[in-house]
């Protein structure tokens, strides 16, 4: 599972992201809220655990600039404040949850597996990007015409379109598309291989770009 994590506080931010990573988690630390939109919009993550009083950029700006951008990412929100009206200023912006400072590590991981579940559990049943649309109860992939998608190409195009335009590696597709299996790039690259010739049949404005042993992205490309 992949965190980011913003936090101003040096010692604060080590000790938090030394915990995760030894939970198990990937975790990418930054130190303001500019930084973390950046990220946000340029990379997958799972989660993003974010301090609200941050320089250059505060929580609450960064969460409602990447919630404006359109994107859903599961957030907690650390503060060292206890008002009432703070927690709503934070929800509001967009997070999902709240720890005040101070707080239990093992606390922190569990709600970051309640958010992490919660999203798997409830996903949209129909993505659309650009001319197409992605029907995961039906397991139907559609532009100018459809198409049946397998269950393994489903979970993968839905995870691409959830992150659209962004670099997402092959670790990152294995552990959202086969979680807890023991597959290697080769299976990564068939499906990505398969999803290219099925957007190309159904004549999708839309491509998945990237070659086997790099990175992939989906991006709006003209149909030929």
């Amino acid at each position: 599972m992949k965190i980011l994590l913003a936090e101003d506080e040096n010692d604060l931010r080590e000790v938090v992201k030394e915990f995760l990573e030894y939970q198990g988690y990937y975790v990418d630390a930054v130190p303001n809220g500019e930084q973390a939109v950046n990220k946000l919009l340029n990379d997958a993550y799972d989660a993003v655990v974010m301090d609200i009083m941050m320089p250059v950029m505060d929580g609450i700006t960064a969460m409602k600039t990447i919630r404006e951008k359109g994107n859903t990412v599961p957030a907690i929100f650390l503060t060292a404040k206890s008002e009432v009206s703070d927690r709503v200023d934070g929800l509001d912006a967009g997070a999902d949850d709240y720890l005040t400072k101070p707080f239990a590590m093992e606390e922190l991981c569990a709600r970051l597996r309640a958010l992490v579940r919660r999203k798997r559990d409830y996903k949209t049943p129909v993505i659309h990007f650009s001319n197409i649309e992605l029907d995961t109860e039906n397991s139907e992939l559609r532009a100018h015409n459809t198409i049946a998608l397998a269950l393994k190409e489903v979970r993968l195009l839905g995870f691409l379109l959830s992150n659209p335009g962004k670099d997402i590696t092959a670790a990152e597709i294995i552990s959202e598309v086969w979680p807890g299996e023991d597959v290697g790039e080769d299976a990564v690259w068939m499906y990505i291989s398969f999803l290219k010739a099925k957007l190309e049949s159904v004549k999708a404005n839309a491509a998945i770009l990237g070659e086997k042993g790099g990175t992939y992205s989906l991006k709006e490309a003209a149909y030929v």
